[in-house]
């Protein structure tokens, strides 16, 4: 749908933001690194019943995602001038050159965003098994908010390109104060081992 938005913008945007995205899914690999990462060593911890390592785990991991997405985004910064020299030698117009600069301004800040949500909601709510919020925040995020707010910008306002594509971009964010505050009630912290008696585990499969 995202796509659909910036098509309708013209080829110009549509071509930015292609090379925009390339980028952004590039830098946004550390990000998505560490939920991964973070999820397994919660899950771990989680799994053999230390609820109060895994909580440990998890406050450093909240601290690390922000220090993720901050030095994502700076590297992101630092990679502009070599990416939009880059496009220089491609087929983007001028009119394209300029909506790229502004879009890979835009990833620079998403990636704070991205990396705290991918490593909260990917990674330590599903260790813990809480995984219908990250669906139900999702669905609220796009399906409410960006995406009829990016087709009314686009088709009905016509808003410049930057500003849609500045409103596509919010999803990550809108989503945080609800991630933190799911966060903080520790939901996500629960035994996920099952306790049982091994002499009832062998009458149940005692042979016949």
């Amino acid at each position: 749908m995202y796509t659909v938005i910036m098509g309708h913008l013209g080829s110009d945007a549509t071509a930015a933001n292609s090379v925009a995205n390339i980028v952004k899914n590039l830098i946004a690999c550390f990000c998505l690194g560490l939920g991964s990462g973070g999820g397994i060593l919660v899950g771990n911890e989680l799994g053999a019943g230390n609820l109060a390592k895994a909580k440990e785990y998890g406050n450093k991991l909240c601290k690390l995602s922000v220090i993720g997405g901050i030095v994502s985004g700076l590297l992101l910064l630092a990679l502009m001038p070599a990416v939009l020299w880059l496009a220089k030698f491609t087929s983007l117009t001028k009119t394209a050159y300029e909506f790229l600069k502004w879009m890979l301004l835009i990833c620079s800040v998403y990636m704070l965003g991205k990396s705290v949500n991918a490593t909260l909601v990917s990674g330590i709510f599903c260790a813990g098994g809480d995984t219908k919020f990250g669906l139900l925040c999702d669905f609220i995020t796009m399906w409410c908010i960006v995406v009829p707010f990016g087709f009314i910008s686009a088709f009905l306002i016509d808003l410049p390109v930057q500003i849609v594509y500045l409103i596509v971009s919010l999803d990550e964010f809108i989503k945080i104060p609800a991630v933190l505050w799911r966060y903080r009630k520790y939901k996500w912290v629960k035994n996920l081992t099952i306790d049982f008696d091994p002499k009832e585990k062998e009458a149940k499969y005692e042979p016949l």
